[in-house]
């Protein structure tokens, strides 16, 4: 297995998944891993695949910041091309026998070798992503940059997924996406999964001041457009209730403020959700793919108010497992509701943990992630 970033639980939602399909392909198969690293930080998180799959090499990324002028390839390609990287490729295949090469994120179907079994994970679509970049600019010369940074996108994920035995994404959503354009290629939505006895409700305690959270890595841009909208378009409503935005790499610009909360990076995320009093606020308006940030949230029986994007992959209906909201004033419309409804913040709660039980566990997931490397 090849990743572009450290397949480990205490990074984000990526890494949360390919820790846990390492885990579970460990079961039954020997596996090897190759991943990037940016620091020694990194480098030490991937010990905690020590005894969980069968080696762990870590490579180095050192990203070309060159100019290409009229490349047919995205950025991301030239990001994670280190010749490192070829060589621990060269060297796994050399010391024994390869029968599925899978490879996490579109940056890594690159490294795709002749011969042998490939499985492409596709976290999420990234030039649907790209293609939303160039809607949303109105600058006539930035928009002609975006466009070509769509095209140059989307030729080669449509032509990396069609290069790959079986092609693995999150959501429905991104496999319907990409078999629009690949319709003949082993698509297969598989959603991340969580374990609901590890994330379970903490015990209920009504004398807890309500508080809204807000979880994500800021270095992802669709979490910092999110933390912006809470601080400026939501928070200001409602000066009684805490806002709470805790997440690595904050940006300088979003600071704590009166009835808003930037705890940063915090280990054990299950000390935030204390329900019923925990509002969890997902208003992520770009971006495809699963929001890890809401498994834990549904798993824990907190109340969810999200937008439609941020709910793709979830089978949910709002109401009943959450609240969609899709604007400003449907947020505060529905932040508002849940402030003065115990009664309706611990159902909607108890439908998201149960929704979490029977259909995202990993229990239930993990003979899918098995089946996707049988090439029978």
């Amino acid at each position: 297995m090849l990743t572009a970033y450290p397949p480990v639980l205490q990074m984000h939602g990526g890494g949360v998944r390919m820790y846990h399909n390492i885990r579970i392909l460990a079961q039954q198969h020997g596996v090897r891993v190759i991943s990037f690293v940016e620091n020694e930080r990194e480098r030490e998180l991937l010990r905690s695949l020590e005894g969980v799959c069968e080696s762990i090499t870590a490579v180095q990324r050192i990203a070309d910041f060159r100019p290409h002028w009229l490349s047919l390839d995205p950025f991301l390609v030239r990001e994670f091309d280190t010749p490192a990287m070829h060589e621990a490729i060269e060297a796994a295949f050399c010391e024994k026998p390869v029968d599925v090469l899978q490879c996490e994120y579109l940056q890594m179907a690159q490294y795709k070798r002749r011969g042998v079994f490939s499985v492409l994970t596709i976290i999420e679509t990234q030039s649907d992503n790209a293609w939303a970049a160039f809607q949303k600019e109105s600058d006539p010369s930035l928009k002609l940059k975006l466009f070509y940074r769509w095209m140059q996108v989307l030729r080669y994920e449509v032509s990396s997924t069609r290069r790959f035995d079986r092609v693995v994404t999150m959501t429905e959503e991104d496999a319907v996406y990409l078999r629009s354009y690949s319709p003949d290629v082993d698509i297969r939505a598989i959603p991340i999964g969580i374990n609901p006895e590890e994330f379970r409700p903490l015990a209920g305690d009504p004398t807890h001041p309500l508080k809204v959270l807000f979880v994500g890595n800021f270095r992802h841009t669709p979490n910092v457009e999110a933390a912006r909208f809470l601080v400026t378009e939501i928070a200001p409503f409602f000066p009684q209730l805490r806002f709470v935005l805790s997440g690595a790499n904050l940006p300088e610009d979003l600071k704590a403020t009166a009835n808003v909360d930037c705890p940063g990076y915090v280990t054990d995320l299950r000390t935030l959700y204390e329900r019923p009093n925990t509002i969890v606020m997902a208003p992520l308006f770009s971006g495809t793919g699963q929001r890890v940030k809401l498994l834990e949230a549904f798993s824990m029986a907190c109340p969810i108010v999200a937008t439609s994007i941020a709910a793709y992959g979830y089978p949910v209906s709002s109401g009943r497992e959450m609240l969609i909201a899709n604007s400003a004033a449907d947020f505060r419309h529905a932040l508002a509701q849940l402030v003065s409804s115990e009664e309706l913040r611990t159902k909607l709660g108890m439908a998201g943990r149960e929704m979490i039980l029977k259909r995202l566990d990993w229990l239930q997931i993990g003979p899918r992630l098995l089946e996707v490397v049988n090439p029978s």
